[in-house]
């Protein structure tokens, strides 16, 4: 009995200071976003002029946001959608340093590319509490969700892309703006074709999604911004379970369109369209470290765009991360998996796992 009892207020307190840890994040987190709010992006005169010429692009614009942790990954983007058709002029990007900005704007000035800088702000990070990296990833994520959030209020149509995701063929030749034109938004999810994620299916990977632009999908970012605040909860998770709304008409790619790095886990029958590259890291690893050992990389050392590369990347793709192959069961159909789906539907019990997928990030903190 007092080993129970003992065990039981262990737990209590470990939970109470995990909520204790939380409420400090977001205390933090909503002190930096006082001085980055929505009417700040909204009324940049920078970010206008930016908005302005995506609105006169013909097609809906690919953005892209990085900076100088990952400008190295943007080049090897460019030279990835170089030798594709009707790809690179519809890419458009954001800058969050300065010199990240100039890097891109004097290798490939054609690119529309907007300095929006956080370099600021970051510091002010550095005088806070654990977890500083953590809270940095998330400042970007809320000022991503704000960039949606303008561009849709000035009713803008775009797509959101992520620099570290390949691309296998030609997404423009898809159509999928026109295709789901009922939607106001378009979303890639997690996972493969395996039965273990088919039954987590429509749960948003964040890499790449569209944005119609109108009154709704800027009411969908405004709600992503406040949950941002309230609940430690990234972009993705949130898209997903607001997607459970009436309000909302979401789509979901299949895998064979976008996949997100679990398509390595799964048998590679197929090859995606788009793939994010968002995992296989070791300790010190940099995304072009994992995309170098990979033979991901579509640049020569000159700088130069390598177009072999491109055209032989199906190929590549089937041989990368050949340890992540999955050989067990853990993803194939079992009674357990299937019979707990089942009576979460039957019994309308979070069938989707969205408010579980809310809490995807609370182990970090």
């Amino acid at each position: 009995m007092f080993v129970k009892e003992l065990g039981s207020w262990i737990e209590e307190v470990f939970q109470d200071a995990q909520i204790h840890r939380r409420k400090d994040f977001l205390y933090n987190l909503n002190g930096i976003s006082n001085k980055l709010t929505f009417e700040a992006v909204n009324n940049n005169t920078e970010f206008d002029e930016f908005a302005n010429s995506l609105r006169k692009m013909p097609k809906a614009p690919y953005l892209i946001l990085y900076d100088s942790t990952n400008v190295d990954v943007v080049l090897n983007h460019v030279c990835n959608l170089q030798f594709i058709p009707n790809s690179l002029s519809r890419l458009v990007a954001i800058s969050f340093d300065p010199n990240s900005h100039s890097v891109l704007k004097q290798k490939h000035p054609n690119i529309p590319n907007l300095l929006f800088d956080l370099t600021g702000h970051k510091k002010s990070i550095s005088s806070l509490p654990d977890p500083r990296g953590y809270l940095s990833y998330s400042l970007v994520l809320l000022v991503h969700a704000q960039i949606c959030a303008s561009l849709a209020f000035r009713g803008i149509d775009f797509w959101s892309m992520h620099q570290d995701t390949l691309w296998t063929g030609s997404f423009d030749q898809l159509e999928l703006e026109s295709r789901y034109g009922n939607y106001n938004l378009i979303l890639d999810t997690i996972g493969n074709e395996t039965p273990y994620y088919f039954r987590n299916k429509d749960l948003a990977c964040g890499a790449t999604f569209f944005v119609r632009g109108g009154p709704v999908s800027y009411q969908f970012f405004q709600q992503v911004i406040s949950f941002m605040l309230t609940f430690q909860s990234p972009d993705s998770t949130i898209m997903s379970y607001l997607c459970s709304h009436q309000g909302y008409k979401c789509k979901f790619l299949p895998h064979s369109i976008s996949s997100s790095f679990n398509y390595f886990e799964s048998p590679r029958e197929m090859v995606p369209v788009l793939i994010q590259i968002d995992g296989g890291r070791k300790d010190g690893d940099s995304k072009m470290d994992v995309l170098k050992r990979q033979n991901l990389v579509f640049t020569f050392e000159n700088g130069t765009c390598n177009e072999k590369a491109v055209r032989e990347l199906r190929e590549t793709i089937k041989t990368s991360f050949q340890s992540l192959i999955r050989q067990d069961w853990s993803l194939e159909e079992n009674w357990f998996g299937s019979g707990v789906f089942f009576l979460r539907h039957l019994f309308n019990v979070d069938p989707g796992r969205r408010k579980v997928y809310l809490k995807a990030h609370y182990h970090i903190i």
